[in-house]
C-alpha cells in the first residue's frame, strides 16, 4: 500500500529468524521512497494471505490473515499452537483487523505505528484469503474465504458446496460492524476455487464480483 511518501509491503515469511527487537513475527517494512530507506516495524498478529482497504479518512486497513504459526509453517514445535507461536512470537490473525493511519511522527510508535492488538478489533469470522471492498457509505464488505490457511477447496464429490466440512466461510460482512454476517450465495456457486474473490464497486451502487467461472452483480447494504 502506498501512504503518502512510503511504501508499506505487508508479508509474511515462514523459515527465517531475522534480528529485530521483537524477535519475528510478520515481516513489514516502511520504505520512504524520498530517502531510499527502509524500517522494519511490528505487526503482531499473522496476516498471511490478508485483504487490504483504504477507509475514508485515509487509514488502510487490512483484514484476516493466516492462524500462529512456527518454523516449518505449522504447529509442530513445542509450544505452538493456532493461537500462539513461541518461536516467532506470532498471534493467530484469522480475524485480525490491523489499521495504520498517516502520520508525520514515529512510524515504529503509536499513533502512527500499526494498530494491531490480538483479540482486540476482530472480524466476526475467521478469514483467509477474503475479499474486501469499499462501499460507496464508507464501510468495507469483507467476503468469503476459507478458515484457516494451508486449505484449497477443491474438494471431488463436493459434497457442502457451501461450508467444505468447516474449512470454507461462504459469509460477507462489515467493516465497521453491521449486520450478522449471511451467507452469500454467490460464495456457494462457486464453490470449488473462490479464495480472493474479485470485487468492483460500480455506479450504480452494486458490486461487480467475479469468482471461479461466475460473474454475479450484487447489492449489499451495510444496515
Amino acid at each position: 500500500m502506498l501512504i503518502r511518501s512510503t511504501v508499506i509491503p505487508l508479508t509474511r515469511r515462514c523459515g527465517e529468524i531475522i534480528s529485530l527487537p521483537y524477535a519475528f513475527r510478520s515481516e513489514v517494512w516502511l520504505r520512504d521512497l524520498n530517502t531510499r530507506t527502509a524500517t522494519a516495524v511490528d505487526v503482531q498478529t499473522n496476516p498471511f494471505c490478508a485483504a487490504g482497504m483504504h477507509l475514508p479518512n485515509a487509514s488502510y486497513a487490512v483484514f484476516g490473515g493466516n492462524g500462529a504459526i512456527g518454523p516449518g509453517g505449522d504447529n509442530s514445535s513445542p509450544g505452538s499452537t493456532t493461537s500462539y507461536d513461541p518461536t516467532y512470537k506470532d498471534f493467530d490473525g484469522r480475524r485480525a483487523i490491523r489499521i495504520i493511519t498517516p502520520c508525520d511522527g514515529d512510524l515504529g510508535s503509536p499513533p502512527c505505528s500499526w494498530f494491531d492488538g490480538p483479540n482486540s478489533l476482530m472480524m466476526a469470522k475467521a478469514r483467509w484469503y477474503p475479499g474486501a471492498e469499499a462501499l460507496a457509505n464508507g464501510t468495507v464488505v469483507l467476503i468469503g474465504g476459507f478458515t484457516s490457511g494451508g486449505y484449497i477447496n477443491r474438494n471431488t464429490p463436493n459434497t457442502d458446496p457451501a461450508y467444505e466440512g468447516g474449512a470454507a466461510e461462504p459469509t460477507f460482512e462489515f467493516y465497521p460492524s453491521g449486520p450478522q454476517p449471511q451467507v452469500m450465495n454467490f460464495m456457494v456457486k462457486t464453490s470449488g476455487l473462490n479464495s480472493y474473490a474479485l470485487t468492483y464497486l460500480m455506479p450504480s451502487g452494486k458490486m461487480f464480483v467475479q469468482a471461479n467461472y461466475s460473474t454475479s452483480e450484487l447489492l449489499l447494504r451495510s444496515f
